[in-house]
């Protein structure tokens, strides 16, 4: 079974669209698993009329806002399928779609080098036109990060988790922060895991004006130790300059320490004579 997985927060109206785009699948061996971060829209209301047309299988979980990763933790603790399909409430699956996934899954269930599977997408208001880039070839291999960084494929996709997999790698929850970005832990499952590419639309986006998206570097910056971690944890794929950079910026804009930011950092020297040219950098961004 699937699990289809949207962390929501006072997305009432766009969760409509997403739900409709879930009953023109042409399998319905799935659950819809809505983590609610806390929202005040009456989304809870909504959906209980949603279970009551028992039309699809539908598990909603509210929790106290966290943001979105904690929500994916939740999310991922409660799911019980073997597949972990993760959309965003503002989204759409394609029409017909899972019928598709649920056989490309089956392709590479048993091969053990295999974290899941990764689709393009398309906007909501042109179905048409591929957001990014395609991945090299159809049923292309590799890692997230060699597909990001190696081959310069961009945009966002749609990615399919073996949940198995997935349940070895939740996101690092930092005291007083709600965001880290997403590819921190794809970054941590490039370590040991491949994806296969598939050069089909599978979900359409649409990007709001108060979404991650949009808002990436204010988000960012109001949780800067989420993003430090992540620049840190880069290095190790690329030890450059500016990887080091990135991670003593959001340690200063998260108020560490020089001594910790120095001592939690493989690259010491590389440290030391970036932090004040970057601390100068920092004060001017403010």
């Amino acid at each position: 079974m699937i699990t289809i997985f949207t962390p929501s927060y006072n997305r009432k109206k766009e969760l409509e669209k997403l739900y409709k785009s879930l009953l023109k699948q042409d399998i319905k061996d799935f659950e819809w698993l809505i983590v609610d971060d806390g929202s005040n829209d009456d989304t809870n209301e909504y959906i209980e009329k949603l279970k009551k047309e028992n039309k699809i299988k539908i598990n909603y979980i509210y929790k106290k806002n966290g943001g979105k990763q904690s929500a994916y933790n939740v999310g991922l603790k409660n799911t019980k399928s073997d597949i972990f399909l993760c959309i965003d409430s503002d989204d759409i699956l394609k029409d017909n779609i899972l019928k598709l996934i649920e056989n490309d899954f089956k392709k590479v269930f048993k091969d053990d080098d295999i974290a899941g599977l990764m689709y393009i997408q398309s906007y909501i208001n042109n179905k048409n036109e591929i957001i990014g880039t395609k991945f090299p070839e159809n049923n292309f291999v590799d890692t997230y990060y060699n597909i990001y960084n190696k081959y310069k494929v961009v945009g966002d996709k749609l990615i399919v988790l073996k949940t198995n997999i997935a349940k070895k790698y939740y996101f690092p929850i930092i005291e007083k922060e709600k965001f880290i970005p997403e590819a921190l832990i794809f970054n941590r499952i490039s370590l040991k895991y491949k994806f296969l590419c598939r050069n089909i639309i599978a979900a359409h986006k649409e990007y709001l004006a108060d979404g991650y998206s949009n808002n990436y570097f204010s988000l960012v910056k109001r949780n800067p130790l989420g993003n430090a971690l992540y620049f840190k944890e880069l290095y190790y794929f690329c030890p450059s300059l500016y990887n080091v950079y990135g991670y003593i910026l959001f340690s200063i804009y998260g108020k560490k320490k020089f001594k910790n930011i120095i001592k939690y950092h493989p690259a010491k020297i590389k440290i030391f004579f970036l932090y004040f040219p970057t601390l100068f950098i920092s004060i001017i961004r403010r």
